[in-house]
């Protein structure tokens, strides 16, 4: 039952990840494509509606109520298109390329409030565990991997190195360090040992990236150890969206339990490559002392219908005809936190595809593409003797 991981490689995971992707676009109809021509992404999430009714939608989602639609005057320019695929200059109306996100409050909850911000100590570590899956075209992809995972803040390259950082000052420059990596779950026995050692070769791979006094991820680079499979990559890749995913922006003004807000930005879907505008409803659920716990709901949107991916000739361009991309996730947070302390998450994406040449023709054949993220953070298990 192993024999599939054994020999894991870069080629092997870039054909899986194509093979998922672009399962269907010749030849004989697979199980996948003849769904989604029969309407499979229909029975998926309701699509957001068209225009400035996106964040009522969400915020009935964070809120359980019915929406409270917002005023006439929103068009298809001010909100993500019903067919989940932003034209590249409606991508750039709903957030320019030199803002790096933009968050609206949609109510501040309820009394006693106050103001949210993360306090790094610069000398801190938090360690966690991270379970990560990555699924690719259904079943295939990587299996669900436990990553210790190690965050600090990096120390400054100038002035104060006990310092935290103060509200308006420069991001905190932090890295997320791989500890251990193995199967999440196994029959007895265990994984073949060439699996194990690839696995465990990961160890020290890093993740660095930036975090603003808003608590915002950004400008993430991936870094493989010196010993790992190239083909391991992805799992870095994976690390980060769920890092970023699941790391609270934070308003600039008082908020209580109940409140909520949507946050757009751009992010890069794991495993497709694919640029996409995400919006994310975080709603305070509950406050304990300083934890604060957070429920969140996704949605995203493709930045531009082209979609490219590596072939055996060179890179082939898709036409992504039709996207729908959610989830829902929840987690635990505190200032002092590095990163959420617990967090449940999964996130989905499934997109029609048309091959290349064919779009726009009458009956052209379609494929589907599906690709899923799943993520779990909470305490290393217990250290035995």
């Amino acid at each position: 039952m192993h024999t599939r991981w054994r020999g894991i490689t870069a080629s092997t995971l870039a054909a899986v990840a194509l093979a998922g992707l672009v399962a269907g676009c010749d030849g004989d109809k697979g199980k996948a494509q003849v769904a989604g021509d029969a309407g499979a992404l229909d029975a998926g999430p309701p699509q957001p509606v068209i225009g400035g009714e996106l964040a009522a939608e969400l915020a009935a989602v964070a809120s359980g109520a019915p929406p409270e639609r917002p005023a006439p005057g929103g068009g298809a320019a001010d909100g993500p298109p019903a067919n989940g695929v932003f034209s590249l200059q409606a991508a750039l109306a709903a957030l320019p390329k030199d803002a790096p996100y933009k968050l609206e409050v949609i109510d501040e909850g309820s009394e006693p409030k106050a103001r949210l911000a993360a306090k790094i100590d610069p000398k801190a570590e938090q360690k966690l565990n991270i379970t990560l899956g990555l699924r690719m075209g259904g079943p295939q992809g990587l299996p669900n991997l436990d990553l210790g995972v190690s965050f600090k803040a990096e120390k400054p390259a100038d002035g104060p190195k006990d310092a935290a950082p103060a509200a308006g000052a420069a991001p905190t420059k932090m890295i997320a360090k791989v500890t251990s990596a193995t199967l999440a779950s196994m029959s007895i026995g265990g994984p073949p040992k060439e699996l194990a050692d690839a696995l465990a070769k990961l160890k020290g791979s890093a993740l660095r990236y930036d975090l603003s006094p808003a608590n915002v991820v950004s400008n993430q680079k991936p870094e493989l150890a010196k010993d790992a499979d190239p083909g391991l990559q992805p799992i870095i890749a994976a690390l980060g969206e769920a890092i970023a995913l699941l790391t609270p922006p934070l308003p600039d003004r008082p908020v209580g339990a109940g409140a909520y807000w949507m946050v757009t930005d751009r992010a890069v879907v794991s495993g497709a490559e694919l640029p996409v505008l995400r919006y994310r409803v975080f709603k305070i659920e509950k406050v304990e002392g300083d934890v604060v716990s957070f429920s969140v709901d996704t949605r995203q949107y493709a930045e531009g219908a082209d979609l490219k991916l590596p072939g055996p000739n060179g890179d082939v361009t898709l036409t992504i005809d039709r996207l729908e991309s959610s989830g829902k996730g929840s987690l635990t947070w505190s200032p002092p936190s590095l990163a959420p302390a617990t967090a449940d998450a999964s996130q989905r994406l499934q997109a029609l595809l048309v091959p290349p040449g064919a779009s726009g023709q009458q009956g052209a054949q379609r494929s589907v593409a599906q690709v899923e993220l799943s993520a779990k953070f909470g305490a290393p298990p217990a250290a035995t003797e």
